[in-house]
């Protein structure tokens, strides 16, 4: 098992773990991540940002800089965190889910997914 860290606002750690941030996901989108970090094989720190956080958007923009790869539940978001939802986008970084069919978002940025598979190959072999 590794040395995952949960780091919610206003905390921010300076390490060079590889590390994530998982904005307002759904239940389905916390299971599949508590599943697959159970697997992890190195340290990992995950950034939570939901709904009660609302008001630390100092934070989210901050943290979304420093982390390596970003997940938004695009479906939960509130509508000021759809705002932003382009600008986090625009990055290559960033992963988005959404039920929705008809979606603008494909224009911005390829990288729609359906569930937290990717990480496993996002990271290489540190999962198993």
């Amino acid at each position: 098992m590794s040395n995952i860290k949960l780091i919610t606002p206003p905390d921010r750690l300076y390490t060079t773990e590889y590390s994530f941030l998982i904005i307002y996901p759904s239940k389905i989108v916390k299971e599949q991540l508590q599943s697959l970090l159970a697997n992890a094989t190195i340290p990992i720190n995950v950034y939570l940002y939901e709904p009660e956080d609302e008001h630390e958007i100092e934070w989210l923009l901050d943290v979304f800089l420093q982390v390596d790869t970003v997940v938004i539940d695009i479906d939960n978001c509130d509508t000021r965190i759809r705002e932003l939802a382009s600008y986090f986008l625009s990055k290559d970084k960033t992963f988005w889910l959404t039920n929705g069919q008809e979606s603008f978002y494909n224009v911005i940025n390829k990288n729609r997914i359906f569930d937290l598979d990717f990480l496993k190959y996002k990271i290489g072999d540190e999962f198993e």
